[in-house]
């Protein structure tokens, strides 16, 4: 060992696959364990965490399913930013996130080097013996759990021949004197490999191979937790006010924690070493116990002044945050379905209409993607559509409930109506998002329509718009007249529809257009746009006629398919 003079004889292969299989370990365990657990994760999310401490356990139970404090606060901020979450529970999901993360470092305290090979390879049996997908995510898992200490166990045999390297010694003598500087490299290498399990995994290698003192571990340590924030601050870019709030508070959380602990960071030390040598840990698990208590005080310090935080950040980011107050306006009182049946009707039409004004929201946006070609449209129509696609549940739900009581005839026929024309609006926001992701493959191409195209689409989108408020207003109002102009404009689109296709193979034919994204492209967009046109009419035709023949009812089942596809 003594024979390591330089920085070259270090084995970096090692190293690099160490840390490569380590990264993907601690992905394939949190990618299959989030499988494993099902797609409703996000509806436990919704349901349990509008206690603050609740929040806090889902998030700590998040993140140690995703194996990343990161990815979880980025659910959380996803979360706000489609206006299905307050800033209040989603600063408690990333109170726990922290605690969740240190799930890692804690199984690695458990150092199962020379059990990791036979758990890869009961992982590797699983999977092929799987006859279920569950299965499969079980092996899969395993096989991650195995890969995480196998990877570590590479790095580490490498990274304890650095002691010897001259100069080292001198280094770490220095972030032990300087914990700032060493929370800074903690900070900024975590920050690029965008894992803060990686670095803590790497920060308890190097301590229990001696390498480093516990004080220059800690700082860098307290460095990543401030490193891991720049996911987060990434995902809150070009989403709503409440959730770029969000974000900040992640980061302003982890920096005023970490600098706090550093400030105290000789005390600390001397704590961790007094509880480790009570309790006997090794030196892998009193890293793993530093990092846990470090972020549990944290969380404890923060969750009495969660409202203050918001208050905060609100006055830091002045503003209205127009999403999460347009969710606050949804109302369905569940008692109103069994004591005033058509009370909660009223409430269920109010709602609908409020997805209606969404709905039209996001076909603007989609308008102004296609002008302006500027991201932020993009990423607002798919945050709107997160908002339709949660309010549809809750809709249909609550209007299924009303199904159940004993309507009359009327009330019925207005039910029925509701639940189809809430499926129309529905299916319009999945159209428009198909919209969007059109004119993303078009501009990601490098290429752009063709002027006389630029203009067939701006005029095909005004009939669309000033069909869609027609529509909403029929609903709304019932109005017999409109109804009828709206029959003039149904055909109007068809027919525009039928012309801009027309004038688009000429224009292929007669300048010898070659085939590009664009053109292959524009006969779906027209397409899409008719097929909003249909379904806005449907709205208003179903005003008048909730109740189906049986062609109509087919029509209606497959609408509502096509919507689930």
């Amino acid at each position: 060992m003594g024979e390591i003079s330089s920085w070259s004889q270090i084995d970096w292969h090692f190293i690099a696959g160490g840390l490569g299989l380590f990264l993907f370990g601690v992905k394939l365990m949190g990618d299959s364990l989030t499988k494993f657990a099902g797609t409703k994760i996000r509806d436990y999310i919704e349901k349990y965490t509008s206690n603050p401490i609740m929040a806090v356990l889902v998030g700590i139970v998040m993140t140690g399913l995703i194996q990343s404090s990161s990815a979880a606060t980025v659910i959380a901020i996803s979360l706000v930013r489609s206006g299905l979450m307050g800033m209040n529970q989603a600063i408690a999901i990333i109170l726990g996130a922290n605690i969740g993360t240190t799930v890692t470092s804690i199984l690695i305290g458990f150092q199962l080097d020379y059990l990791a090979y036979f758990i890869l390879l009961i992982g590797v049996f699983l999977m092929l013996m799987a006859t279920k997908k569950k299965t499969t995510y079980l092996g899969e898992i395993v096989v991650g759990f195995g890969l995480l200490f196998i990877g570590l166990n590479i790095m580490g045999d490498a990274l304890k021949e650095l002691q010897y390297i001259p100069g080292f010694s001198d280094m770490v003598v220095r972030l032990s004197r300087q914990p700032i500087l060493a929370a800074l490299i903690g900070a900024v290498v975590t920050g690029v490999i965008q894992s803060s399990s990686a670095i803590v995994g790497i920060v308890q290698t190097l301590y229990a191979t001696q390498s480093i003192t516990l004080v220059a571990a800690l700082g860098l340590v307290f460095g990543a937790n401030i490193g891991t924030t720049v996911t987060a601050a990434l995902a809150s870019v070009g989403g709503s006010l409440a959730a770029r709030r969000t974000s900040l508070f992640h980061f302003l959380f982890n920096i005023s924690v970490s600098v706090f602990f550093l400030i105290i960071i000789g005390p600390y030390e001397r704590f961790v070493h007094y509880v480790t040598d009570l309790f006997h840990f090794n030196d892998m698990m009193t890293i793993a116990f530093a990092h846990f208590t470090f972020n549990f005080l944290g969380m404890i310090i923060f969750l009495p002044i969660i409202p203050q935080c918001v208050s905060l950040l609100r006055k830091l980011m002045p503003g209205r945050d127009d999403l999460a107050e347009e969710m606050g306006k949804i109302q369905l009182d569940e008692t109103m379905i069994t004591a005033f049946p058509a009370g909660a009707l009223t409430q269920a039409k109010a709602a609908i209409l409020q997805v209606s004004d969404i709905v039209m929201d996001a076909l603007e946006d989609s308008k102004q993607y296609l002008l302006t070609k500027d991201k932020k449209y993009f990423h607002e129509v798919n945050q709107l559509e997160d908002m339709i696609n949660s309010l549809d549940t809750k809709i249909e739900s609550y209007l299924l409930k009303i199904s159940k009581q004993s309507l009359t005839e009327e009330l019925a026929d207005e039910y029925s109506a509701g639940l189809q024309v809430q499926k129309n609006f529905e299916r319009i926001g999945d159209l428009v998002q198909n919209l969007v992701e059109y004119f993303e493959m078009i501009y990601d191409s490098g290429e752009s329509f063709h002027d006389e195209a630029m203009k067939e689409l701006n005029s095909i989108y005004d009939l669309l718009i000033l069909m869609y408020g027609h529509g909403v207003e029929i609903y709304r109002g019932a109005d017999h007249h409109l109804y009828e102009t709206m029959k003039e404009e149904e055909n109007s689109l068809n027919y525009l529809e039928y012309e801009l296709r027309a004038s688009h193979f000429r224009r292929m034919t007669s300048q010898h257009e070659e085939a590009t994204v664009t053109t292959s492209l524009y006969v779906d967009i027209l397409g899409t746009l008719e097929r909003i046109g249909d379904h806005i009419f449907n709205v208003a035709r179903l005003t008048f006629d909730p109740i189906k023949t049986h062609g109509e009812k087919s029509l209606v089942a497959d609408e509502v398919v096509q919507g689930a596809e």
